[in-house]
């Protein structure tokens, strides 16, 4: 490694590949005393972790309600399937929820794919879904009832790159990996980042930071969110230390809803949520909050969503655009001694 690249700023872009589930049965989705959401995730297979957080995102934001009395004395029922993390299987599972009257709205599906395979079959039957972590660009034209918490590729690179801008890097090289995910955010990125002036020096397809620390690489890092994780400190240690990164949940920070999403979550299961857990849980309390403003009716449950502007959430002020892409905010994070913290710059 030639150490005169030690100045360059470095942006990470790791790969995250989730998928989705299945289920139903034929009802009223009011019918017996409850009110049933659907939630496809990969319950089974390599992604069941990520499976696991989103059921119990999505379980608490019902648990919550239900405590509370529940919708018009009725109880929110979370109707849990299981695709696998398997596309064909994804569109299974979307006619299930779809042709089940019962379902009055899906939280899935979980990766790109899935949701991309499976939004013809909710559009056609006009039952939203909300994907809690499906960040292509592709997604923002499924259709009008596909919706996302999760922002898209494209505004996290743009938002990096006006970062970069900030920070005064002139030069960068990228880190990035080879996949639909890593490739997006790094057109997206050269292209802002190069409208701000800023030259690419280099785009390499694999780099660890304890093997810069090694070679004694001084460099900044900056990255997407999907490098917030308890993985990235663990695995990284002193060699992550100043990494900057964007996230949308950080729990004791500005955000009130993200603290008590957080402390809710440990109470419940006796661990720590990580970021998909709480994008279910905001897909599911909108969903919720639709339902008890408008009722459990498919049309009047896409109606809220439309209008929806500046819903609290754990991930952040939500708000729907016109394709139902997601429209909020990221907090600047920063690695300080063994923790992200508040970017204070």
């Amino acid at each position: 490694m030639n150490r005169k690249l030690g100045w360059i700023p470095v942006l990470i872009a790791l790969l995250v590949v989730f998928m989705t589930a299945c289920g139903g049965k034929e009802g009223n989705s009011s019918s017996g005393g409850t009110i049933q959401i659907g939630l496809a995730a990969p319950i089974s297979g390599t992604q069941a972790q990520y499976g696991e957080a989103l059921r119990n995102g999505a379980e608490l934001a019902a648990r919550q309600i239900n405590d509370a009395g529940g919708i018009d004395g009725k109880t929110v029922k979370i109707v849990v399937e299981d695709d696998k993390g398997d596309s064909n299987e994804a569109v299974n599972v979307a006619n299930k929820f779809a042709n089940n009257k019962g379902i009055a709205a899906v939280v899935g599906h979980f990766n790109s794919s899935a949701t991309l395979a499976a939004a013809p079959v909710y559009n056609k039957n006009k039952i939203v879904h909300i994907s809690p972590a499906s960040s292509a660009p592709g997604v923002t034209d499924a259709g009008e009832y596909t919706y996302r918490v999760i922002t898209t590729d494209a505004f996290q690179a743009k938002f990096l790159a006006d970062w970069s801008k900030e920070l005064g890097y002139q030069k960068v090289a990228l880190i990035y990996e080879q996949s639909d995910f890593g490739l997006g955010l790094l057109d997206v990125y050269q292209s802002a980042a190069t409208a701000h002036g800023i030259e690419i020096v280099a785009a390499e397809a694999a780099l660890i930071a304890s093997q810069a620390k090694k070679l004694d690489l001084r460099t900044d890092y900056i990255g997407v969110d999907s490098l917030y994780s308890r993985a990235l400190l663990e695995l990284g240690g002193e060699s992550v230390e100043n990494f900057k990164l964007i996230g949308f949940f950080y729990p004791g920070g500005n955000n009130e809803q993200a603290t008590k999403f957080h402390d809710a979550y440990v109470e419940a299961y006796g661990k720590e949520p990580d970021t998909y857990a709480a994008y279910a849980y905001d897909a599911t309390s909108i969903l919720i909050e639709a339902i008890r403003q408008n009722g459990a009716d498919r049309e009047k449950i896409k109606t809220y969503l439309d209008t929806l502007k500046d819903f609290p959430g754990a991930t952040g002020s939500l708000t729907f655009d016109e394709n139902g892409d997601v429209q909020t905010v990221p907090q600047k994070l920063i690695v300080k001694n063994g923790a992200f913290a508040l970017y204070e710059g």
